[in-house]
């Protein structure tokens, strides 16, 4: 099993916490088939566990992959240590300040990747460069069509738990990038499983015409 394609499924159980086989295998981009290889890999590595699930008719019931206490050691984890650090040296002010320059940072950095975009280009474009910083974030919808941004395995949690000065600057960066009203809806500061962000539209706002 290539590295590539162990990272892909241990990225999506990590984000999504269960998945099925067809849901593997649509995420991985093969057939049900080739996605069962991956995961009975992972299995055998002691990394990935099945559970049976109802269907909740005939048939046999399906089989639930999750991911065990040992997956934990393949993502990475030294940015907990450093955000400890930080943390303990930094006065708060300090950190704030220091978050609102990390924050300028990268807004600089993804506006030019989101111009030209409609809203809802722009939330999954934005989600794809938050993954590529350590966010490994995922856009959810709504049954009402309300777009929503998760973020798992986020790097500077732990310095947001103590203080929140990253995610109140994260939130008006999404605000200013996406040309919407974002609302965090979950946070894991607070006991839930992951940082999540309700995003909707402000027709007022001109950069919802996606010109930029």
């Amino acid at each position: 099993m290539d590295m590539d394609r162990k990272l892909a499924v241990l990225t999506m159980l990590k984000i999504r916490g269960h998945a099925g086989l067809a849901e593997a295998a649509d995420h991985l981009g093969v057939t049900k088939q080739g996605a069962l290889r991956h995961l009975e890999a992972l299995e055998r590595a002691g990394l990935v566990e099945v559970h049976a699930q109802g269907r909740g008719g005939p048939g046999r019931p399906a089989g639930v992959y999750r991911l065990t206490e040992s997956a934990a050691l393949s993502f990475p984890s030294r940015h907990r240590e450093l955000a400890a650090e930080l943390v303990d040296f930094m006065e708060q002010d300090q950190l704030d300040r220091f978050f609102a320059a990390r924050t300028a940072r990268i807004e600089a950095e993804y506006a030019p990747r989101l111009a030209g975009l409609d809203l809802a280009a722009r939330v999954r474009e934005l989600a794809r460069l938050a993954s590529e910083q350590g966010h490994m974030t995922e856009v959810l919808e709504d049954a009402d069509g309300t777009l929503s941004l998760r973020h798992c395995n986020c790097p500077i949690q732990d310095v947001a738990a103590r203080g929140g000065h990253p995610c109140r600057h994260e939130r008006s960066m999404y605000e200013r990038l996406l040309g919407a009203d974002v609302t965090r809806s979950e946070w894991v500061g607070s006991g839930g499983a992951a940082c999540s962000y309700a995003i909707t539209s402000n027709p007022g706002n001109p950069d919802n015409s996606g010109e930029g």
